[in-house]
């Protein structure tokens, strides 16, 4: 029997699904108390006006009985006026991913190439591959850098250039001068430039390239509201374009690709936030706000550097901390705090994660659960030391250990190997000190006790004498430490 495979699109044999955040559902376990969610890049004000979202939805099921409008008229004058350009100019979308896959099968043929700077948002790429056109790969920092880079030979030979801006994952923008520049090039090299805005709202819409589309027709602009009004579970999105363009994504378009439910919802939403724009306003303030502070506790994290950020979420390079992304995304799980591995992105490995910016509260939580994931790492790791060393039957001096004394002020992590941490008594010469993320912590800075070979091997026979178990631990400290004190 023929094996079903050969009988498949062969690039549809050859693609991966992507990886994405916003897993809480997966993620969700049964008497869970809590499950925060910082891998997905949502406004932290959270839906506008709940209630008057529930009656708008309760209403609309009243007319479920029929199709809407396949021409969405009312969602198309209501995104024309949110995004400052004409209803002819709108495309609707069930949200940022079928637009992604609707833009690819509109302009691209196979053995196209199309520009696609790494890293970046995975599902440009799976479309792009479905096709059959081929992602010439570059580096994004290059193009952040200088849009230069991208030259005239490049567009002249490429179908397609995308740009996330803001870029998810690295949350940088790119100005709009900046742009102005590549899109002229593009069209002088009939390229089409796909900008996705997904996250322009809560950025600077300043920089948006929306009212570039009637004058070049080679700009494709993606708008998400999924992002900008924290509604992931209704699937609204639209694109601007040219109408010429317009015209021929309609009639590629999945009919009633918006169902009664998110149209009148995303009509609403537009329309109210058109007309009264505080509730973006003060969404892009907080961000600023909480951003600036998130930033600078992540920095205080031996390790941890986060990278600048014009949007609601922070890329955290971690490869000069001690775990990689895949398990500091386990550790946070098992916490109750989802972060996004950023694994998944090219060019990235697992030396970065990137998390959401949330309220203070919900920030404070996660800048807590990632210093207690630390601390958990280096008690294994004492714990670790201790059984190779009853192994051995010897514990050097622990004084050439990259982070003694331990505890120094502004540390979190434990990566003493004592088994009496935290031991609370003074007269070591430990202390309490504030913790540079807020609260105390037990400080061994004016401690050495345990590093002295002489001492840490009285500590080893008492373990071996005992085998080691962890309820003998008091009588160790009395045997061996009290008479020192």
């Amino acid at each position: 029997m023929r094996h079903v495979d050969k009988s498949l699109r062969k690039t549809a044999l050859e693609i991966q699904k992507c990886t994405h955040g916003g897993r809480f559902a997966e993620n969700i376990r049964p008497n869970m108390i809590e499950l925060l969610d910082f891998s997905a890049n949502f406004n932290p004000l959270g839906p506008p006006d709940i209630e008057a979202i529930e009656k708008i939805a309760i209403h609309a099921i009243n007319e479920i009985e029929w199709y809407p409008d396949n021409r969405y008229p009312g969602f198309k004058r209501a995104a024309a006026v949110f995004a400052g350009v004409d209803p002819e100019n709108i495309v609707p979308a069930n949200g940022s991913s079928e637009l992604v896959r609707l833009i690819a099968e509109t302009i691209l043929d196979v053995d196209d190439n199309v520009i696609l700077p790494q890293p970046t948002f995975g599902e440009y790429e799976l479309n792009i591959k479905l096709i059959g056109a081929i992602p010439e790969h570059i580096e994004y920092r290059n193009v952040y850098r200088n849009i230069g880079s991208i030259t005239d030979e490049m567009l002249a030979a490429s179908k397609a250039v995308f740009i996330c801006n803001p870029n998810n994952p690295t949350g940088t923008l790119i100005p709009k001068p900046e742009l102005d520049k590549l899109a002229l090039k593009c069209q002088e090299n009939e390229t089409f430039l796909i900008i996705d805005e997904a996250f322009i709202e809560l950025a600077d819409p300043e920089h948006s390239m929306a009212a570039k589309v009637n004058e070049n027709p080679f700009i494709i602009i993606m708008r998400s509201l999924t992002k900008v009004f924290a509604i992931p579970g209704i699937r609204i999105g639209y694109g601007i374009v040219h109408p010429d363009v317009a015209n021929r994504m309609e009639n590629v378009r999945i009919p009633w690709n918006l169902g009664t439910v998110s149209t009148a919802l995303g009509t609403w939403l537009l329309e109210e936030h058109a007309a009264n724009p505080s509730y973006l306003e003060r969404s892009r303030k907080l961000i600023r706000t909480e951003r600036d502070w998130l930033m600078n506790h992540l920095s205080l994290m031996r390790g941890f550097n986060p990278l600048p950020s014009d949007t609601n979420f922070i890329m955290v390079r971690i490869r000069d901390f001690s775990m990689d992304s895949r398990e500091i995304d386990l550790r946070m799980r098992s916490l109750g705090i989802l972060i996004r591995d950023c694994g998944s992105f090219r060019q990235t490995g697992r030396d970065y994660i990137r998390v959401a910016v949330r309220t203070r509260e919900d920030n404070q939580k996660l800048i807590d659960a990632l210093a207690e994931s630390v601390t958990q790492w280096g008690k294994e790791q004492a714990e670790k030391k201790i059984d190779e060393a009853l192994h051995q039957g010897k514990i050097a001096s622990r004084t050439n250990c990259e982070y003694y004394p331990c505890h120094f002020e502004g540390q979190d992590c434990t990566f003493c190997f004592c088994p009496f941490y935290p031991c609370n008594d003074e007269r070591t010469g430990g202390h309490m000190v504030k913790r540079s993320t807020g609260g105390q912590v037990w400080s061994c800075e004016g401690c050495d006790l345990v590093h002295r070979p002489d001492v840490a091997n009285l500590i080893l026979e008492a373990l071996m004498a005992c085998e080691g178990k962890p309820e003998d631990l008091k009588d160790i400290w009395k045997k061996v430490m009290e008479p020192m004190l």
